[in-house]
């Protein structure tokens, strides 16, 4: 259905809901069927993008029926989220055994095999938790939920639900803009490890919210979108890699072995830092909101 920025928000909120849930089951049966690491990535997006726009559009709708989506979509992040990093696991470690020395190539081949091996016990698992949690249940209650929008029963926020959704959508949007710009100052710094980490998320909600919202920017968005999925994706490298670094830490190698997987880690951590910092320079984020200002 064609949505416009003048569309009253409860009844926005209803199709762009509609919209992220069918992406979401889809996704869903498209896992079960192929286990490739693509499809469980991208249902796992999916399912982050579907809470980003219950986050969004909660106002339109009773807190508690709202908190219980958000609770079992959590559960299905949590469960994606393993194996994902189990793939990614196995991808950069199998990738770092071509890159280094040989004398390091059964250590590193190692620990992908544990992780291979690891990976056909989570799919197990995985396809049990998406029957259970992410059922026909679930989605006939998503259903019922965002059909039944609290239009004569305001919420505690007290937000006008007839509202134009262009009006609400530069408020949310500020506000998620507003957490990126509070974690910057701290995550510019090289060895803020956490604030960059959490500067990650709040760019990754930040990007969804956007993306939720893209009919809104015309044909400024592909260019919004790009630049927010570049700091995301830097961002994610460098968190992967600091995982990837406690991996090689609790792998039971010799300090001598370790050593010089840490420095290629480091190595590869620092040219991302660089080029974050360089993306602070040529697109900041107050450059950012300034323009998402104009465009609303």
């Amino acid at each position: 259905m064609q949505i416009e920025g003048s569309k009253p928000l409860w009844i926005a909120a209803r199709i762009l809901l509609t919209d992220r849930g069918e992406d979401f089951f889809r996704r869903r049966d498209c896992a079960l069927k192929t286990n490739s690491p693509e499809d469980i990535h991208d249902l796992r997006v999916a399912s982050r993008r579907l809470r980003e726009g219950l986050a969004l559009f909660a106002p339109c709708y009773p807190p508690g029926k709202i908190a219980r989506l958000v609770k079992q979509l959590k559960q299905v992040t949590r469960l994606l989220g393993e194996i994902r990093n189990t793939d990614e696991a196995i991808l950069f470690f199998t990738a770092l055994a071509e890159e280094l020395d040989s004398g390091f190539r059964d250590d590193l081949e190692g620990i992908s095999a544990s992780f291979q091996k690891g990976r056909k016990k989570q799919f197990k698992q995985l396809k049990i938790g998406l029957k259970e949690i992410a059922s026909s249940s679930l989605r006939d209650l998503f259903r019922r939920v965002i059909n039944s929008p609290s239009l004569f029963n305001r919420q505690m926020n007290d937000i006008d639900l007839f509202i134009p959704l262009s009006q609400f959508a530069g408020e949310a949007l500020n506000a998620r803009l507003a957490l990126v710009l509070r974690l910057l100052p701290e995550a510019r710094q090289a060895g803020e490890i956490e604030a960059q980490h959490l500067l990650r998320i709040a760019i990754k909600h930040f990007r969804y919210r956007v993306e939720i919202l893209s009919f809104l920017f015309g044909a400024h968005y592909e260019e919004l979108h790009g630049v927010l999925k570049n700091y995301q994706d830097v961002l994610g490298i460098m968190h992967d890699l600091d995982v990837f670094a406690g991996i090689i830490r609790k792998a039971g190698l010799t300090f001598l072995k370790q050593k010089p997987l840490f420095d290629a880690i480091a190595a590869k951590r620092g040219k991302l830092f660089a080029d974050f910092s360089a993306m602070l320079e040529t697109t900041p984020f107050e450059e950012i909101g300034e323009r998402i200002r104009n465009i609303l």
